[in-house]
């Protein structure tokens, strides 16, 4: 059997997972869209949070759509402005950020004299022309490098050198945050009325927006982001992950715990008020997380109810969560009555149930 060999072409920066950012092209959106957003949280995409401060301005978030399509992006984050704010108080500010534990930025040697260059990139469109700011901001040592973009109503890739910072303070190896991508959007004088830096440079709030134009200055405002990627080597095509591989990484940060009206989490009782259950997450969790969604007081068979091996029923009393670590948590339910003592119990759903484990950052 004859054999011919065949040259291979050596692809620059294509090695697995050199993107740091994670879903940077939005297609995991496990809280759904949001309306109404006036407040600091998350919403729509995953790791993806919203912040503001002391506007009267709103906000729907959504997974959109409209993307770009290159490199599979068939998703975007999209924040559209529902109610407008055209007198700005200093202290105001609108942008989104995404942050990536410390344990996953050694590589960068931060801080150090042989410090690495990141790369950023990203697609971003608006409903009109506008600039805008993105900063990438050192969470441990309160340190900012900012650039301008601008947007239009047509999708552009922006692309960005960050400099290697070599000042001296490294980053400490653990599942905190460590360096973050804010996305300015709106800001009063207390965060534009300075110059940006674009090197790196200790926090001034007055620098961190110059420049930037405003996503609340009307309805009409738009604001579209998608194909996210922060890595080392230079500028390459967005890597695209699996769905299964994205839904994974998200769920080490949040997930929703889904039980259906009808079903339950099989639990026990050990006395005739008292039981418990396990409930094990999908994915080991990056720090013990909030637990959210529980129904603290059961009553009129709204919520999850107790169902005995003798077959009896309990609604009354309260469900807390409790043990919680970094893989599961167990739930409590206490002063229920007409228990098996003990027995086992079904944690039954007499309405859809949606438990939320937020470990984000």
């Amino acid at each position: 059997m004859s054999q011919t060999k065949v040259s291979n072409t050596f692809i620059d920066n294509n090695r697995p997972f050199r993107n740091i950012v994670i879903n940077g092209d939005m297609q995991v959106s496990q809280r759904g869209d949001s309306t109404g957003v006036n407040s600091t949280g998350f919403y729509g995409p995953d790791r993806f949070k919203f912040f503001t401060a002391d506007s009267a301005g709103a906000f729907s978030v959504s997974q959109s759509g409209t993307a770009p399509g290159d490199f599979g992006l068939n998703y975007s984050y999209k924040l559209a402005c529902t109610t407008a704010d055209t007198s700005v108080a200093a202290s105001e500010y609108v942008f989104l950020q995404t942050s990536f534990e410390k344990q996953n930025l050694q590589h960068l040697r931060k801080g150090l004299s042989d410090a690495k260059k990141l790369y950023l990139s990203f697609y971003a469109k608006a409903d009109a022309s506008l600039t805008y700011v993105v900063e990438v901001y050192d969470n441990e040592h309160d340190r900012v490098q900012s650039q301008t973009f601008a947007v239009t109503t047509s999708w552009q890739r922006f692309t960005f050198e960050i400099p290697a910072d070599t000042n001296g303070e490294t980053l400490a190896n653990n599942n905190t945050a460590g360096i973050s991508v804010h996305w300015w959007l709106h800001g009063g004088s207390n965060y534009t009325s300075g110059t940006l830096s674009g090197s790196w440079a200790d926090r001034t709030n007055a620098n961190r927006a110059a420049g930037i134009g405003s996503v609340l200055a009307s309805t009409d405002r738009e604001f579209y982001l998608t194909g996210v990627q922060l890595e080392l080597g230079g500028v390459s095509d967005f890597e695209h992950v699996p769905h299964d591989v994205q839904l994974a990484r998200c769920k080490r940060y949040f997930e929703n715990y889904e039980v259906e009206n009808g079903s339950g989490i099989v639990g026990v009782s050990f006395n005739a008020n008292d039981a418990t259950t396990r409930l094990e997450y999908k994915v080991t969790k990056r720090a013990a997380p909030t637990i959210g969604g529980i129904p603290t007081g059961v009553s009129g068979g709204d919520g999850f109810n107790f169902l005995t091996n003798a077959g009896s029923y309990s609604s009354a009393g309260s469900l807390t969560s409790h043990s919680i670590s970094i893989d599961g948590c167990r739930i409590n339910g206490a002063s229920h009555g007409s228990l098996t003592n003990p027995g086992s119990t079904l944690f039954y759903a007499t309405q859809d149930q949606t438990i939320t484990i937020d470990a984000e950052l």
